[in-house]
């Protein structure tokens, strides 16, 4: 099995949450409470007092071919853009990859944040699919040393720069996975409290023989499979 990360959605209403991401974003039922599309699998949990808010891992981005034709399909089928987020609708970063890189935010389940993303100009095979998962962090070298401790390697480094100051990213793979690290300068200097329950709860850890539970910084679990 190649190894990958599967993150685990903590909700209120699993049946509800199952509707919106088969009919809004194209996922497909799975055995055991899983639900994939293309090359991504997410798994999800029932928690009695339901999320209540975004964590450290701050959303799922699934790879599309076209920003705009995916947003304009899943807005068709009743999602909604994040408004906290991308408010205006698709956005470019011209740094990220060869070409740049192509985003928008949805509404995922119970406000769980989902992403749209693509590389113009550089296509990809099997789409959608997975892209990364977001982890956003006020320590930014801690949480990058803490999946490098893992086994994660790094595929790419940048230093974002906006009015609002300089946010550090980078792109770490587990076999089919993708994990972007990123520290925006509001989170660096006054670093939110935990939410009691992440949307996105933790990372199961696939295809890696005699991985064991890791607990890291900012609330971040990578959860092994038992034997």
């Amino acid at each position: 099995m190649t190894a990958m990360l599967i993150p685990v959605l903590a909700l209120r209403d699993v049946p509800a949450a199952t509707a919106l991401l088969t009919g809004v974003f194209g996922f497909a039922p799975l055995p055991g409470g899983r639900l994939a599309l293309g090359s991504q699998v997410i798994a999800l949990e029932t928690v009695p007092t339901g999320a209540s808010g975004h964590g450290a891992i701050d959303h799922l981005a699934l790879a599309v071919d076209d920003v705009p034709a995916a947003l304009a399909q899943a807005q068709a089928r009743g999602g909604r853009i994040d408004q906290a987020v991308t408010p205006d609708g698709p956005r470019f970063i011209p740094e990220f990859w060869s070409r740049g890189a192509a985003f928008v935010f949805l509404e995922g389940p119970e406000g769980a944040r989902m992403e749209f993303c693509a590389r113009p100009g550089d296509p990809r095979p099997g789409l959608p699919g997975h892209d990364h998962i977001g982890i956003a962090c006020a320590d930014f070298a801690a949480v990058r040393a803490f999946f490098l401790a893992q086994g994660l390697a790094e595929v790419a480094s940048h230093r974002l720069r906006d009015a609002s100051g300089e946010t550090p990213v980078c792109f770490l793979s587990l076999g089919r996975s993708m994990v972007e690290i990123y520290s925006p300068p509001d989170r660096a200097a006054a670093p939110p409290d935990q939410p009691a329950v992440a949307h996105w709860r933790r990372l199961i850890v696939e295809g890696v023989p005699g991985f064991r539970t890791a607990e890291g910084p900012e609330g971040l679990v990578l959860a092994g499979v038992p034997a």
